[in-house]
């Protein structure tokens, strides 16, 4: 296995498993695609806020089995930085939902809006979605696991605006968007390619949200959603 450092999930190891196992896709890609070895050291998260450093101690068929090492455990993801992303075509929404995780996004919710393409996505979607989020927690070497939340109406949406402290909507025009405080909890919400209706636009001001953008030019929203949860992505 090379020198890089790779991240592998286990959601039932805790920072007291002195020995545990990898199977299924973790093993495969440990075995079949790392050659993984006896000896070999390697990181595993439970995405719950452990990484735990292991090394290799046997390499079968089914399995890698690890030992521990030593144990990271992080603190919880604060403070929250919620994505709501209208349902887009599903590659860009796919796209934009592995940028915004490496990004440091806690939770994802697609919502429905009057001009989304989707008006819901099937369980087996969202199901790839949670794989997404996996491979690009994975990806950017993160302890905790960011939450693909069920899609919502529009009125789900704006209800959600009361449990945030600043909700910014993307829109091409609006001021810049400001820093976020220590402690700050935020909502990006982030239209459909053709939109949100005046009517949508208004409910929100309505509902406490405030216009902001990153850029003078107009984005797709999966570039809008990835470039504004960058900015807001730590706080100062």
């Amino acid at each position: 296995m090379t020198s890089h450092r790779f991240l592998f999930y286990s959601p039932d190891v805790t920072s007291s498993t002195a020995a545990f196992g990898l199977t299924g896709d973790e093993h495969h890609h440990l075995a079949r695609v790392l050659r993984c070895r006896v000896g070999d050291e390697l990181y595993v998260t439970n995405g719950s806020g452990l990484i735990i450093r292991c090394r290799a101690l046997k390499v079968s068929k089914v399995s890698t089995e690890v030992e521990t090492v030593s144990v990271r455990e992080d603190n919880s993801p604060e403070p929250p930085l919620i994505l709501a992303l209208a349902m887009l075509k599903k590659d860009r929404f796919e796209r934009a939902l592995d940028q915004c995780v490496e990004l440091g996004i806690t939770r994802c919710i697609p919502f429905g809006a009057d001009k989304s393409q989707f008006k819901t996505y099937s369980s087996g979607f969202l199901s790839r979605l949670e794989k997404v989020a996996l491979a690009a927690m994975k990806q950017s070497f993160r302890s905790f696991l960011p939450v693909v939340g069920r899609p919502v109406g529009f009125d789900g949406l704006t209800d959600l605006c009361a449990v945030v402290d600043r909700v910014v909507l993307g829109g091409q025009g609006a001021p810049p968007v400001a820093p976020r405080a220590p402690g700050e909890k935020v909502m990006v919400v982030v239209g459909p390619e053709a939109g949100l209706t005046q009517e949508e636009t208004a409910a929100l001001v309505t509902a406490g949200a405030r216009e902001g953008s990153v850029s003078p030019f107009r984005l797709r929203s999966e570039t809008a959603a990835a470039a504004l949860v960058a900015a807001l992505g730590h706080p100062v």
